[in-house]
């Protein structure tokens, strides 16, 4: 066995060079600033009992017997994590808040927080110049606020993007005539608009009775209605691909966002969706999201799973990660910024 004596100055003179290489690898992970836009201002209990965890690909291999209702089965899946390296929920509410900001600020993370305008603001005091405000649609569609109401808060600068749009949990669609007025007050007044479209959670109509799964193409006639409609697909629209490629090609302005894959799906099951929407020529049209919960790891969890895909270039995970939102969101983030 031979032994290769390198001389120190060698050595220094080599690692210049080392550095290049890396730093003109074509795969190499992107570490610049990054755009989350699919926040929530969580509770710890949101999702059952604090503390507990989620494992990523959880929504794989239940092994459900149907002998206990499901929503207790996964209140104990949650308690008690099977994998080895689960993402951990913190116990307060308090601690959801600063152990997520600590982890935007490790990753240099911003973002749209969808939230009240209470958690808004006491959210955005800890961590000022973090977040734009994400006004909610919630599950109750019969308690939702009428268009004009939200458009006066609009107006008032109450908040930024219409976002998170759950009604599919209620049972409206997307092209449902009694949503139709909201999409005509956000085209109108030119504000962004993020729906849950595909799955929810394992079991939703356990959880949610009128639950129905969406397919990308309920947006159809909503986009052909209104041309000028800023809306992003959240989730992606998973497991629809070829709906969304269908939907990307006859709708340039149609954006989605990758929130919760990296937590619902296995990594292959994700990296294979992805590629899938990637390698049709749609990689500007997909922004990061992490759908953090009261998980806060989400976040790094969702940034590793586009640096580690390994179909990606540095260019499309720099578009994913960043890029295409601040092209997406450029007056949002602007105003956030103070018009810079």
């Amino acid at each position: 066995m031979k032994t290769l004596l390198v001389p120190l100055g060698t050595a220094a003179l080599c690692l210049p060079a080392i550095a290049m290489a890396q730093d003109g690898d074509p795969q190499r992970p992107y570490t610049g600033p990054v755009i989350d836009v699919h926040l929530h201002a969580s509770g710890a209990e949101d999702n059952g009992p604090a503390p507990n965890g989620v494992c990523p690909g959880m929504a794989a291999d239940l092994r459900y017997t149907g002998d206990r209702s499901w929503p207790a089965v996964v209140v104990d899946m949650m308690l008690n994590p099977a994998c080895e390296n689960p993402i951990l929920g913190p116990a307060t509410d308090e601690e959801v808040m600063e152990q997520t900001i600590a982890e935007m600020e490790r990753r240099n993370v911003i973002g749209i927080l969808s939230s009240s305008a209470e958690d808004f603001a006491t959210w955005s005091a800890a961590a000022p110049g973090s977040f734009m405000r994400g006004h909610a649609l919630n599950i109750d569609w019969e308690d939702a606020p009428p268009p004009a109401e939200i458009a006066e808060d609009y107006d008032a600068g109450e908040f930024a993007v219409l976002a998170e749009v759950t009604n599919q949990y209620g049972g409206i669609l997307a092209d449902d005539p009694s949503f139709a007025p909201y999409w005509a007050m956000a085209e109108e007044r030119g504000i962004p608009v993020g729906i849950h479209i595909g799955n929810g959670p394992p079991g939703a109509h356990s959880f949610y009775p009128q639950f129905r799964i969406q397919s990308p193409l309920q947006l159809e006639e909503v986009l052909r209605a209104h041309p000028r409609l800023r809306v992003y697909v959240m989730h992606a629209g998973y497991p629809f691909a070829d709906e969304m490629k269908a939907l990307f090609y006859y709708f340039p302005q149609l954006m989605v966002d990758v929130g919760v894959l990296q937590l619902a799906l296995t990594r292959e099951e994700y990296h294979a969706f992805l590629q899938d929407l990637t390698e049709a020529g749609f990689t500007d049209r997909i922004m990061f999201g992490s759908d953090q919960m009261n998980w806060p790891g989400m976040i790094g969890e969702g940034i590793d799973a586009i640096n580690d895909a390994p179909f990606l270039t540095h260019e499309q995970k720099k578009a994913i990660l960043h890029d295409n939102a601040t092209r997406f969101f450029a007056p949002e983030l602007a105003a956030m910024r103070g018009g810079d």
